[in-house]
């Protein structure tokens, strides 16, 4: 799964004038851009493919991280596939204690300075989940789990690219942070050749990653 950030123009110029990413039959494209309801182009989105006439391929075992930095959670939006590991690594030299209340995934975990947090979590449900931290209630960070290999986060132009997709129908999601309800759906044909644009826009505003913001207390020299 790659992620392809290039702004809208720049983007669609890559698809019709670089042969390569469209000339090989595993290389079917979703072209996805997202907005919010103010019609801005909407960052750290998660799009994600079901399909609807194809299997899914098996899940590879894999772990990602979601470190804390700067009092931040980094990234601020990690998409991940049912069964992936989670390490949580403090890079701070003070301490944090992640947890979520989050109906996927309800957990603590204590990670002390420039520490490796405990052992990788396995995420098993789909859905969203929110992380804090219980010595810094202003850190935000989201987790989404989806049930399939297909997924992207769009980039500060609100675009992401799904590739190597099997010709076939899909279910085409998206979601972003503080959203109420289920995501957006549309369903769409992938082709044997060439891309689908699939354009999806919010009727909110989506929460952006909050700025570094080092507690007053913390003597912290970076």
């Amino acid at each position: 799964m790659r992620l392809i950030s290039l702004s809208q123009r720049h983007l669609f110029t890559a698809l019709l004038l670089g042969g390569a990413l469209i000339s090989e039959a595993q290389a079917a494209l979703i072209v996805s851009h997202v907005t919010d309801k103010n019609k801005q182009s909407a960052a750290d989105a998660v799009i994600f493919a079901k399909p609807l006439d194809t299997p899914l391929p098996a899940a590879k075992n894999t772990t990602v991280a979601v470190a804390q930095e700067k009092a931040t959670f980094i990234p601020y939006v990690t998409v991940i596939r049912t069964g992936t590991l989670v390490r949580f690594p403090n890079n701070d030299s003070f301490d944090h204690h992640v947890k979520s209340f989050s109906p996927a995934k309800t957990f603590e975990a204590r990670v002390n300075a420039k520490k490796e947090g405990p052992t990788p979590m396995a995420f098993d449900k789909t859905g969203e989940i929110a992380l804090t931290c219980f010595f810094h209630d202003f850190m935000r960070g989201f987790i989404y789990v989806v049930d399939t290999p297909y997924f992207a986060k769009t980039d500060k132009a609100g675009n992401a690219v799904l590739n190597d997709l099997p010709v076939g129908k899909y279910e085409i999601y998206a979601w972003a942070p503080s959203m109420i309800g289920p995501p957006l759906t549309k369903t769409v044909q992938v082709p044997a050749d060439g891309s689908v644009n699939v354009e999806f826009q919010f009727d909110f505003v989506p929460k952006p990653a909050p700025a570094p913001k080092l507690p007053a207390k913390e003597n912290v020299n970076y």
